[in-house]
């Protein structure tokens, strides 16, 4: 693409050398330097005329200014003319290598024009990133990609969204993963076509197709995926590995012991993690087991009447053997806990929570209690919360939602629901939204919002509930100055079945409401209108379907 006549070489004028003698002209790295003086300081102080370019330029730049009132609207203007022409002139880097082989041939067709075409574009802009997300799973179901003039912005969504990856990888088609391999920065989503065979997506496709494909052999044939795995780990890099281990949670048993303390030396933090967390889903493994008894050697059952409780100490010193067992003894500088404290804690993050109520013989509830009213609670406290976050014991998720020890843990609650199968989360925020409940409503939106997984949908009992608060608020005006929860509606709207949608988008309306008022409704609007068009796509016969 040539250069609009008058960007090769444009007229000196720096600091008032017009009325210093003739202009004379010079190549110059930019045409924006002869506006600089009048940009900097200002056409009222400098009496100066629109400067001149030379050529197709110039003449436009004259035709823009020449009925200008005054000369701050020239400058205005001429910039906007040298800013389009130095779009249209722009020149990308010279290419030197072969020409990339063209993409493969497109088996999904692509999304027609339409209403759903312009919600899709809407979405990948300015809608939240569960209504991305919706998006890409109502594509990859009506068996759509994406048009091309979308893989690009798809493309860097994905390069800033881990949790889109996997969800974007159906609906880019195969220009999507060619497009996807001319650029560093889209790679992650460079692979194999969509129609390759299953074990040329591992061998050659991109890391989400990898992990793809490991999930389902694991779900088919646990040991010939740990065994593919185990082959491959050392050639993977520490972020792989560590994702991967992962995969062993699904049908997790016996036989992947062995696998998972191999990778407890790893020098990988996150690979040590995770093969010690799902350790802890193993409570017989050799591992645990060696925790349990240290464990076992600091307690002290209750002698009663005496004393009636057990009770607990830390350790006197640390162990010869502790590093061979991901122990450190060496305590951090900035870590809160004392040395002996510290040494506690990490013996008790190494013990599954399960043990703890077959040896005291005490309940969750209970145990919370006993280890609060403790000298050594911060360091029990904070161990337990580590084991269930690897872990999760649905009664000790309970326990510590109904009587959080806030002296010793920061509040996780919104995390410890996520944890918990929906319709026990549904019951903690019913009782929550119940008459006389003192949790704000927007603390609750919040907390929902960060405890659904992506795809995640409330159930329509507790959806109406919430809709109808909603509505109450926005009819009594206290939804107009309510700061927090206006900015959550979009997403709310993400997590709602579709069927209560429309109550949500015709709540009350005031004539005196603010700009902002009225700006996060239509938001709110915008994403209701979306995710119907999205559900209308994957439900032709039955749009108003609240599946």
């Amino acid at each position: 693409m040539s250069v609009p006549a008058g960007l090769e070489t444009v007229p000196s004028l720096m600091n008032g050398s017009e009325r210093r003698g003739t202009p004379r002209e010079a190549p110059l790295n930019s045409p924006w330097t002869p506006l600089l003086p009048l940009a900097m300081v200002g056409t009222e102080r400098q009496a100066a005329a629109l400067p001149v370019w030379p050529g197709e330029v110039g003449q436009l730049v004259v035709q823009a200014a020449s009925s200008a009132s005054a000369l701050s609207t020239g400058v205005l203007r001429a910039a906007a003319v040298l800013a389009t022409c130095s779009l249209a002139g722009a020149r990308g880097p010279a290419w030197h290598e072969p020409m990339p082989a063209p993409a493969a041939r497109d088996s999904l067709p692509e999304l027609p024009p339409g209403p759903v075409l312009g919600w899709v574009q809407w979405t990948l802009q300015q809608g939240p990133a569960r209504l991305q997300q919706q998006g890409c799973l109502a594509l990859a179901e009506a068996r759509y990609r994406l048009p091309a003039a979308l893989l690009p912005q798809a493309l860097e969504l994905g390069r800033r969204s881990l949790a889109l990856r996997p969800l974007l990888a159906p609906v880019l088609g195969e220009r999507g993963l060619w497009l996807a391999a001319q650029r560093e920065e889209w790679r992650y989503a460079a692979g194999v076509s969509a129609e390759a065979l299953d074990e040329s997506r591992w061998t050659e496709g991109s890391f989400e197709q990898r992990r793809a494909f490991l999930l389902h052999e694991r779900a088919l044939d646990p040991a010939a995926a740990r065994e593919r795995l185990t082959q491959s780990l050392a050639e993977l890099a520490a972020k792989e590995r560590a994702d991967l281990v992962t995969v062993l949670a699904d049908r997790l048993g016996p036989d992947d012991e062995p696998l998972l303390d191999s990778l407890r030396p790893d020098r990988s933090r996150e690979v040590r993690q995770a093969a010690l967390g799902l350790l802890l889903r193993l409570p017989e493994a050799k591992h645990p087991q060696r925790a349990l008894q240290r464990i076992a050697a600091l307690l002290e059952a209750p002698q009663a009447p005496s004393r009636p409780s057990w009770r607990i100490e830390a350790p006197a010193a640390a162990g010869s053997d502790w590093k061979l067992d991901n122990l450190d003894p060496l305590r951090p500088k900035h870590e809160s806990l004392g040395e002996r404290a510290w040494w506690l804690y990490q013996l008790v993050r190494q013990v599954p929570l399960a043990a703890w109520t077959r040896h005291t013989g005490l309940t969750p509830a209970e145990l919370l209690r006993w280890a609060d009213a403790g000298d050594w609670a911060e360091a029990l406290l904070r161990g337990w919360r580590d084991v269930l976050f690897a872990a999760p014991e649905a009664a000790w998720c309970e326990a510590l939602l109904d009587e959080w020890p806030k002296r010793h843990l920061r509040d996780e609650t919104a995390a410890v629901l996520a944890l918990l199968p929906l319709p026990a989360r549904e019951r903690h925020w019913q009782r929550q939204l119940s008459a006389g409940s003192a949790a704000p409503v927007p603390f609750i939106v919040h907390q929902l919002l960060s405890a659904c997984a992506a795809g995640e949908m409330l159930t329509p009992a507790l959806s109406q509930i919430l809709v109808e608060t909603i509505r109450q608020r926005a009819q009594s005006r206290q939804l107009d100055g309510d700061y927090m929860l206006r900015p959550m509606l979009p997403e709310l709207c993400c997590v709602l079945p579709i069927g209560v949608l429309d109550r949500l988008a015709q709540l009350p309306r005031h004539a005196d409401e603010t700009a902002s008022f009225a700006e996060a409704l239509h938001a709110t609007s915008q994403v209701i209108a979306a995710r119907q068009a999205f559900h209308a796509l994957t439900n032709p016969l039955n749009p108003a379907s609240t599946s």
